[in-house]
């Protein structure tokens, strides 16, 4: 009798699979008062002030979400692991042109959301190595504090956009599936 084996990354593909379309229709049913909206993310109606947290960037430095204030801000917790963070590092860098006015803070969830991976160095260098280039990306690691904030159910691949006031208006994931909402935030459509 045939076995059939199925490996742990196949496994893990189809769990964040199930989380991206589980996310879409939470995202889409908490957006359906504007129906005019042109994307499936979550449109905060009542922006709320982003929790100030802090990071330890790639080169060891620590910074603030706060240093950021006045900018627009794109809060990426990625895992180093994860299939859609490649495809949405990769999106992000094809499109940076477009993200221009976008600050991206690139950071690698607490203890990589529990599994093995490469360094957060290492993810950039191999999949985006660009992205390492640009002034508008910072690539870092979050903090536990930071990973219980915005993080809690360490979801692979989840980002916040963050307006100049220090407000968080739209909360989404995988932004290779989601691009064109960060380059319209971006742009400031």
């Amino acid at each position: 009798m045939n076995e059939i084996k199925i490996s742990k990354k196949s496994i893990w593909i189809v769990v964040i699979i199930i989380v991206i379309i589980g996310a879409f229709f939470f995202f889409k049913g908490n957006n359906s008062s504007n129906s005019s909206s042109k994307s499936n993310s979550a449109v905060l109606q009542n922006p709320k002030a982003a929790p100030d947290v802090s990071f330890t960037t790639i080169s060891g430095k620590e910074v603030k979400l706060s240093d950021y204030k006045g900018k627009k801000v794109m809060l990426w917790f990625f895992a180093t692991w994860c299939p859609t963070c490649q495809a949405g590092a990769q999106a992000l860098e094809e499109n940076n042109d477009q993200l221009s006015n976008l600050q991206i803070l690139a950071v690698k969830t607490y203890k990589n959301a529990g599994y093995n991976g490469v360094s957060t160095k290492d993810f950039a260098q191999s999949h985006v190595p660009n992205s390492l280039k640009y002034n508008n990306w910072v690539w870092g690691d979050a903090s536990l504090k930071a990973t219980q904030i915005y993080n809690p159910k360490n979801y692979p691949d989840i980002y916040y956009l963050i307006d100049e006031n220090g407000n968080v208006i739209n909360v989404n994931g995988a932004p290779g599936a989601t691009i064109n909402n960060i380059i319209s935030f971006s742009k400031g459509n």
